[in-house]
């Protein structure tokens, strides 16, 4: 069998498995389509007119699923759009979500909004429970991994002594708000009524001061709208901690260039040239703010 036809088979597979359970939801809409995800999240996810649903056929995905329903919850109970929640199965198998409908993301309106919900997100505690982790690859896979990374890194023009240097120094910052895990400005998104809305609840964990307002300004497309979201930062930025948000804004914009690089899917309309250019303003901030890391 050809690998063209072999994918074709498990598509089709895919899709009878989604079409079973809403069957069995008494879900009477025809699939849009269906996608995969099963080799990275553990999840086949079907779409429809008005609805998404994630059906786990992993173990690591029924976890996602649980992950992602705790996240949720916890955020709703801070007034923070999410996507809801039309039905889901107690044990993570499932999930059937209301499908949001975004509009262009970007403007002022959308900027104070996704400033709003990274502000009600930080204060602690953490919902109660873990975030989702995907599985670990086995020892070897994961050496083969990290030299082919290391590589394209390189070639991708990442200093890797400048990543190493960043890296364990925001490894020991507090962990002293919590985060999103993942609040890129793609994550954050106007439905077709004006209601922002977050997606992508699976990593909701304690984390440094500010990361989601950095990961925002690191991802947004607009100059007006990066200016912005800056200016939050450092309002609500004390002298003291200057040093430590300087580290932090370089270690974010380093990272999404490292994702740009090693998962070049991830960041929709994001370019390595955009991630470049963040990663320069980044050094620039973190040195005006004492950023202990000098590069």
């Amino acid at each position: 069998m050809s690998s063209s036809s072999g994918s074709t088979a498990a598509d089709g597979a895919a899709r009878e498995r989604v079409a079973a359970l809403l069957t069995e939801l008494g879900v009477d809409q025809p699939l849009t389509g269906v996608t995969d995800l099963a080799a990275t999240l553990g999840v086949v996810q079907g779409v429809l007119s008005d609805r998404v649903v994630d059906l786990a056929v992993t173990e690591s995905g029924r976890r996602r699923v649980r992950a992602e329903l705790r996240g949720r919850r916890w955020a709703e109970e801070r007034q923070i759009g999410v996507p809801d929640v039309l039905a889901a199965a107690d044990d993570g198998r499932w999930l059937l979500s209301r499908r949001i409908h975004p509009v262009a993301t970007g403007g002022s309106r959308w900027t104070e909004s996704a400033v709003d919900a990274a502000v009600r997100i930080a204060p602690l505690p953490a919902p109660s429970g873990s975030p989702w982790q995907p599985p670990a690859r086995p020892a070897l896979r994961r050496a083969r991994a990290s030299v082919g990374d290391a590589g394209r890194l390189l070639r991708g023009g990442v200093r890797m002594g400048e990543l190493r240097a960043v890296r364990a120094a925001a490894a020991q910052l507090p962990l002293s708000e919590v985060t999103h895990g993942d609040l890129r400005a793609a994550n954050a998104v106007l439905d077709d009524g004006g209601r922002l809305v977050v997606l992508e609840w699976t990593g909701v964990r304690a984390g440094p001061r500010h990361r989601d307002l950095l990961t925002l300004w690191a991802t947004s497309p607009d100059e007006e709208d990066r200016a912005r979201i800056a200016q939050v930062v450092l309002d609500r930025t004390a002298g003291w901690e200057e040093p430590d948000v300087g580290l932090l804004w370089h270690a974010v914009a380093l990272e999404q260039l490292v994702e740009r690089i090693t998962r070049p899917g991830r960041g929709g309309a994001l370019d390595l040239a955009f991630s470049r250019a963040r990663l320069a303003d980044a050094r620039g901030i973190a040195a005006e703010l004492g950023s202990p890391v000098a590069v």
